[in-house]
């Protein structure tokens, strides 16, 4: 048993209290399931003598009218009726029947003959309640002409009452008639005195009589004593009886009683909360026990620990390679460490209840420090970590220190703890290597200046190179058009005497030198900015000037356009000449992309709606397209696809640039054949304009 005992407080906590909550639980659900088995058992019982008891008492109120026909049968003014039916005798026997009826207490008594028409009765008062029409088919008057006492229990068709009927023949000097006595079961069910739900059915499943609240109620369980008897628990709303039925063996009657079971259910439920609480109740007082007798544990575990901590600290404090002081409430020093002593260069008597602010440098404002000091012993208290300062050791010289307070952990109240270190060769090192960063940056500095100066070496390179490019690309532009002019100026030598000739000689020559005007003009406009006045520019007349100005080349490619013209009304912010130079490049460069590849060439020009006080507007072609690696220098000055002598390479950095100034974009779209640039420009706005 102790083995046990010893073995269980072993058990993890919260393992033990799941076993005693399981025992807990599984004594309490079978003290209920015994306490139900009991109470149920109690009920059978009682339920079983209240079943006997409602049977000999209805048995004792039917007996009681079991005389009535034999008793009608028997007087001598019946028998008259039966010889004789005149009016009077009928008027004589429905007062006897009457007062029999009054002394009886049945409901109705009546006689018929032996056709099954009725001749007399008692109710003969009310003639809404007289029998209309023959019983000659009914069981009770059948047997009642056999000569038998007849029982029938008939339900009626107009209320869905039942009605017991008793007969027994009549006898004059042969059988003459019935005599017939007839009980409802309402007036039946008065005359009972039942405490309990009682429901009575027919041999058809008829209800004859019920007490029950509902009928028929559902079985809800069926439960087996431990002696084997089995128990039928019908239920509905939430309550539950105890159903015990027998069949009368004489009138085939199923006679059933309820027994609420409610009272043994509750019995069971307190029983089952008793055993819980008396278990919690019994599982809080091991709780207490457990916990009075673990307190009592820790308590001298921390004494001894207090006890070897105290031991631990001295030793720590004693090795430590830091200085370590122990100081009280008051900032005065309890205990030094062996490292603190040699730091400071003092002995444990000399510095022993000296305030630790004494061995601070003269004329060091620790204001972080102080407030720690001022603050101990209060909750304003709070932690000092890694404070560098200035201390003094015993002889009077300073040197750079770390300092930290903080209160002891596990026993605030033995007071705090001082680390100390001395960092003077930290701070040597410190220098040293400051100095070495400021000897790096010098160099840095004087590598940055030398790569900055290689690096306007390279771009001055860079433009040179672009220069050179640009320089032969216009030397091979104005080389053709000046030998051009040399040859044209021979010839007009020869010509003077021909004026004709010399004009045709001399507008070529005209040709030319517009030509070379317009390579000058590319590099001039490339070459500078100048700000122009933002004025409104006609969209559609804008396109459709510059769309004149390539109708013959249009005609010369086959070219279809598709072109929409926009609304009249639509303006763009800038100058209508360098909108005409935008076109005019883009849609040559289209041209020019076309005319290299056979086949039909097509042109769109598309001009989105207005959206957000910008306009798009598209230019695509059918030709070969760009090339991704050249997409990305498209736009820079001197680049160019095209052979030596075709252009300097500035129509698309000229398009840019003029977008740039004007406070538009250009960009290229991807397709799947030809080239797409698509414009944002932005819309005119008088207002800002004014502004």
């Amino acid at each position: 048993m102790n083995t046990g005992l010893s073995r269980l407080k072993r058990l993890p906590l919260w393992l033990a209290a799941t076993l005693y909550a399981l025992i807990i639980l599984a004594a309490a659900l079978g003290a209920g399931a015994l306490s139900r088995e009991w109470a149920l058992s109690a009920l059978h019982v009682q339920g079983g003598d209240r079943l006997l008891a409602s049977i000999s008492q209805m048995r004792k109120v039917l007996g009681q009218y079991n005389y009535l026909p034999f008793l009608v049968a028997q007087n001598t003014d019946v028998h008259r009726l039966l010889e004789q039916p005149a009016s009077s005798h009928q008027a004589t026997v429905n007062r006897v029947l009457e007062q029999l009826n009054l002394v009886a207490g049945s409901t109705a008594l009546y006689v018929l003959d032996r056709s099954g028409q009725p001749l007399a009765y008692s109710n003969w008062r009310e003639p809404s309640a007289h029998p209309r029409s023959p019983d000659r088919d009914s069981r009770y008057f059948t047997q009642a002409l056999a000569g038998e006492q007849g029982l029938e229990l008939r339900l009626r068709p107009d209320d869905d009452l039942a009605s017991l009927y008793m007969s027994a023949p009549i006898y004059t000097d042969r059988l003459a008639g019935v005599a017939v006595m007839r009980l409802d079961m309402a007036q039946l069910r008065a005359q009972l005195s039942i405490d309990h739900p009682l429901v009575v059915q027919s041999p058809g499943g008829e209800l004859i009589l019920g007490t029950a609240p509902v009928w028929p109620l559902p079985t809800v369980d069926t439960y087996t004593l431990s002696d084997g008897t089995a128990l039928q628990l019908v239920g509905e709303g939430g309550r539950q009886w105890l159903l015990q039925r027998v069949v009368l063996d004489d009138l085939q009657w199923q006679v059933a009683v309820l027994t609420d079971i409610r009272p043994a259910l509750n019995r069971s439920r307190i029983l089952i909360g008793a055993v819980l609480i008396s278990g919690v109740a019994l599982a809080l007082l091991l709780l207490y026990l457990r916990e009075t007798r673990h307190k009592k544990r820790l308590q001298r575990q921390q004494m001894l620990e207090r006890a070897r901590s105290e031991e631990q600290q001295r030793d720590i404090i004693n090795t430590a390679q830091v200085g370590l002081i122990h100081i009280d409430r008051s900032g005065r020093i309890e205990l030094i460490n062996p490292m603190g002593m040699q730091i400071f260069g003092v002995s444990v008597e000399l510095v022993r209840h000296r305030p630790v602010m004494e061995f601070l440098g003269k004329g060091f404002d620790a204001r972080p420090l102080k407030t720690a000091l001022d603050a101990l012993g209060t909750e304003r208290f709070q932690p000092l970590t890694g404070l560098e300062v200035v201390g003094q050791r015993g002889d009077g010289s300073a040197f750079p220190m770390m300092i930290s307070i903080r209160q002891m952990d596990r026993h605030p109240e033995l007071g705090y703890l001082v680390t100390v270190i001395d960092i003077s060769r930290r701070k040597r090192l410190e220098q040293a290597l400051r100095e070495a960063n400021e000897s790096l940056e010098q160099k840095v500095v004087e590598r940055t200046r030398a790569l900055e100066e290689a690096q306007a070496e390279l771009v001055q390179a860079g433009k040179l190179a672009a220069l050179g490019r640009m320089s032969a690309s216009v030397v091979h532009e104005l080389n053709q058009p000046m030998t051009a002019m040399r040859t044209y100026l021979a010839i007009a030598k020869r010509l003077l005497e021909q004026p004709e000739a010399l004009t045709r000689n001399l507008r070529q020559q005209e040709e030319l030198l517009d030509r070379m005007a317009l390579i000058t003009g590319q590099l001039k406009t490339f070459a500078y900015r100048k700000p122009e006045r933002i004025e409104p520019v006609c969209l559609r007349q804008m396109l459709n000037q510059v769309l004149q100005m390539f109708r013959g080349r249009f005609e010369e490619l086959k070219l279809k356009l598709d072109y929409q013209e926009p609304e009249a009304g639509l303006r763009v912010a800038g100058d209508n000449a360098r909108y005409e130079q935008v076109m005019i490049n883009l849609i040559k460069n289209a041209c020019d992309a076309m005319s290299t590849q056979s086949g039909e060439h097509r042109l769109r020009i598309q001009v989105m709606a207005p959206e957000a006080g910008r306009v798009v507007l598209e230019v695509a072609d059918n030709g070969p397209g760009i090339a991704p690696e050249h997409r990305g220098h498209l736009f820079e000055p001197f680049f160019t696809t095209k052979e030596v002598g075709q252009g300097l390479g500035l129509g698309l950095a000229i398009v840019s640039s003029i977008l740039r100034d004007l406070g538009g974009e250009i960009e290229i779209m991807d397709t799947e054949q030809g080239a797409c640039f698509r414009l944002t420009v932005p819309l005119f706005d008088e207002q800002e304009t004014t502004e």
